[in-house]
């Protein structure tokens, strides 16, 4: 197999403090050296932060909504909506379950592309209508909600083997327990505590407490349509950073 040199990078990832990085080749050729590169279309940091996907992913949005301001400005509201579920919105949401952020700063840059959005669709951009309203009025969820409903859905998913599961060692093994409850839940998994933000934010740390905590049918859904009614037609906690 040949390798594009040209297209292959060294990443280095590490906290510690004192790291001498060492240069690495491919035939005469050295490596470059980067603190980022996209994979499958997610952009890594060595420093494991999602800062810089997060930004890159709400200037791509915006620019595709300000296409489609510019050339869908007179359509109808349905039209406008359609075109922003189907061209802005996946592009905020591709792979959130691995980089949902919980600083509040990228949380509010990510919700600002939909309120601008909602107000797109409504083609109300006056400054004393509520755009809380709007939302509500379009019934759309805050994309923290949706992203968090993404993260049980991959749970979800790998716990029932729709997908590979990289938890199953972690289900609890409770078989003393006289009846079943959210705590004794067969499918419940042993909370992950870690002592990094990095691994302690990310989705398996995160969501376990979460999964636990759902009710006994809800995990034993009979698919995943069922199970995304099932967490979709109530209001989810958004959890709160401890």
């Amino acid at each position: 197999m040949k390798f594009n040199i040209s297209k292959c990078f060294i990443m280095h990832v590490t906290h510690q403090r004192s790291f001498i990085p060492h240069q690495y080749r491919m035939g005469t050729s050295t490596l470059q050296t980067v603190d980022h590169h996209p994979y499958l279309g997610v952009e890594i940091s060595s420093n494991l932060s999602w800062a810089k996907h997060i930004n890159q992913t709400v200037n791509k949005a915006n620019s595709i909504l300000g296409l489609l301001k510019r050339n869908l400005w007179n359509c109808s509201p349905r039209t406008k909506e359609i075109a922003y579920k189907t061209l802005v919105r996946p592009r905020l949401e591709y792979c959130s379950p691995i980089w949902d952020p919980y600083q509040k700063i990228h949380q509010d840059n990510l919700e600002k592309v939909q309120r601008r959005a909602v107000r797109f669709v409504k083609s109300d951009y006056r400054r004393t209508s509520s755009v809380t309203d709007m939302l509500h009025d379009l019934k759309w969820d805050t994309l923290q909600d949706r992203r968090e409903k993404a993260r049980l859905i991959t749970i979800y998913k790998e716990t029932h083997k729709f997908t590979p599961s990289n938890i199953s060692h972690h289900l609890t093994k409770n078989t003393t327990a006289r009846r079943t409850t959210r705590q004794t839940h067969e499918l419940n998994y042993n909370v992950i505590r870690p002592n990094k933000d990095c691994y302690k934010f990310s989705l398996y740390p995160r969501t376990i407490p979460k999964w636990n905590s759902l009710p006994p049918t809800t995990k034993i859904a009979p698919d995943v349509a069922s199970f995304k009614n099932l967490i979709g037609g109530k209001e989810i906690e958004i959890e709160k950073k401890i």
